[in-house]
């Protein structure tokens, strides 16, 4: 089990929907990264996008796994919207 952190990682069905797809050995993968990068909710990614709400996302390649995530600093949640393998 990953360590714990200040921030819980929270993923979107979206991203969900996506990992239960993956087999075991990748989803083990993408959940410690998910908790490694909940670890510092206010990095910034390689670049950045908007939500259809205005929202600014921040995106990330890590290895061959792009996350697109926001920190919920009132909920202590980082919210990962979208994982994709690269």
């Amino acid at each position: 089990m990953p360590k714990s952190s200040a921030y819980d990682p929270v993923l979107s069905g979206k991203a969900a929907a996506y990992l239960v797809e993956l087999p075991r050995s990748k989803q083990k993968k993408v959940v410690a990264l998910a908790f490694q990068l909940a670890e510092n909710p206010s990095q910034l990614g390689d670049y950045t996008t908007e939500d259809e709400s205005g929202r600014k996302l921040e995106n990330i390649l890590l290895g061959q796994w792009h996350f697109t995530f926001w920190a919920d600093h009132a909920a202590k949640e980082f919210r990962i919207t979208e994982i994709t393998e690269v």
